[in-house]
């Protein structure tokens, strides 16, 4: 679904392009990084069923190999991507609605400068730990003996600090965009009893999927940071959950995305 889903918004968006230019390069763009994850997803689901009962056996192998590398690339690239553009979608709304007289906006050249800027340095900062990661032993691998490829190294010091960057940038993101829709609901609530006027069926909608990003956010990345920072509190990865956190948890932001993008656009 999350394949399907993000190609379907991609060529939406596209073929709607004059709508907005700038809501609908930032949603091509999420979809482009959603879709990442749909691949990551393939990869690992593809090698659960090639390796069926063998995997203790290849369990090293299949570590070192092109496609753990890969995915462990993808999934990392396509999660700081997705929050950065988020935090791109709800700054756009945020100035819009919160400050509609003002002269605080994106301009469209801004909010490509933006994507590429991202783009490039996120690029880079998940390739380094991962040309790191090729064929060295589990203490020098981005994503140590976790089998699902997902980054989460805390015994070597280096890619420790990575792991703590990576963390600390995704969640500080994430504050500042709960944040921000908060304001925009408050804003929009206090608006409206203001001027004694009572929300439109717009203006229930707008909201409504607005406290469900907000909730969907922190369903696909709260157990994220709760595995890692036990992770770090024991000095050990937690090896069993992380699986669970990287096929359920991360990806569900690329399932859901789609539908609130697409479906929703008009009301955003």
């Amino acid at each position: 679904f999350s394949i399907t889903g993000n190609i379907i918004s991609i060529i939406w968006h596209g073929r709607n392009q004059a709508k907005s230019n700038i809501v609908t390069t930032l949603v091509i763009n999420l979809s482009v990084a959603d879709l990442l994850m749909g691949f990551y997803l393939i990869f690992i689901a593809s090698s659960d069923v090639y390796y069926a009962g063998n995997f203790a056996e290849f369990h090293e192998i299949w570590l070192r190999s092109p496609i753990c590398l890969l995915s462990s690339f993808l999934i990392s690239i396509s999660s700081l991507m997705s929050t950065m553009i988020m935090f791109l979608i709800t700054l756009d709304r945020f100035l819009f609605l919160v400050f509609p007289f003002a002269n605080y906006r994106l301009s469209y050249r801004n909010i490509v400068l933006s994507l590429l800027v991202s783009w490039s340095i996120f690029v880079a900062f998940v390739a380094l730990p991962i040309i790191y990661s090729v064929n060295q032993p589990y203490r020098n691998r981005l994503y140590g003996n976790n089998g699902a490829c997902l980054p989460g190294n805390i015994e070597n010091h280096y890619l420790l600090v990575w792991s703590l960057v990576y963390c600390g940038l995704t969640l500080i993101i994430w504050i500042i965009i709960t944040i921000m829709y908060i304001t925009i609901i408050v804003t929009l609530t206090k608006s409206r009893r203001d001027t004694n006027h009572t929300m439109s069926k717009v203006d229930k909608i707008m909201q409504m999927k607005m406290i469900t990003i907000v909730i969907t956010d922190l369903t696909c990345w709260l157990p994220f940071y709760i595995v890692f920072i036990g992770s770090l509190l024991r000095s050990e990865l937690d090896t069993h959950t992380m699986p669970f956190v990287a096929i359920l948890s991360l990806p569900m932001n690329s399932c859901i995305n789609p539908i609130l993008y697409t479906l929703f656009t008009q009301t955003f």
